[in-house]
């Protein structure tokens, strides 16, 4: 079993599924840990959150600024301007 630490992902889901390619990530031995940002700056940050979702325990997530920005901005619309 591996762990990796994967941060700053920023909805950058293509990207994602490179990287796991190329360090051949096994969901049933292996776990990710994602240190912060999921979601931001890459076109697809909801594939990226139903990804790392579906990974289920081999996934162990940490909220980053822009997921806590995210998450406020879904519960508050009102407050953010």
């Amino acid at each position: 079993m591996s762990i990796y630490a994967i941060g700053d992902v920023q909805g950058c889901f293509d990207e994602l599924l490179h990287l796991l390619d190329l360090i051949e990530f096994n969901e049933h031995t292996d776990q990710l840990w994602f240190t912060g940002d999921l979601v931001n700056r890459g076109d697809k940050s909801l594939e990226t959150l139903r990804f790392v979702k579906n990974l289920g325990a081999a996934a162990v997530t940490v909220l980053g600024n822009h997921d806590i920005h995210l998450l406020v901005t879904a519960i508050f619309p009102e407050k953010i301007k």
